[in-house]
């Protein structure tokens, strides 16, 4: 699964409990983390460097 696929379902799993919150007070914060899934997940389809992990290149040797 992508990122972008997983930042999405989490989205989506956030306002399913939005939605069954049972305290009106928790609504905002499930709201709130759905929102900021979704633009992790618009990062991830623009390959936006801040969700990729850099690896060190093989055979590369920090050691001069």
């Amino acid at each position: 699964m992508s990122a972008n696929n997983l930042y999405r379902n989490n989205a989506e799993d956030c306002l399913r409990m939005a939605q069954t919150a049972a305290n009106d007070g928790d609504r905002p914060f499930w709201l709130t983390l759905a929102q900021s899934w979704l633009r992790l997940a618009e990062r991830a389809a623009r390959g936006s460097s801040q969700t990729q992990t850099q690896q060190p290149r093989v055979g590369s040797d920090s050691r001069s």
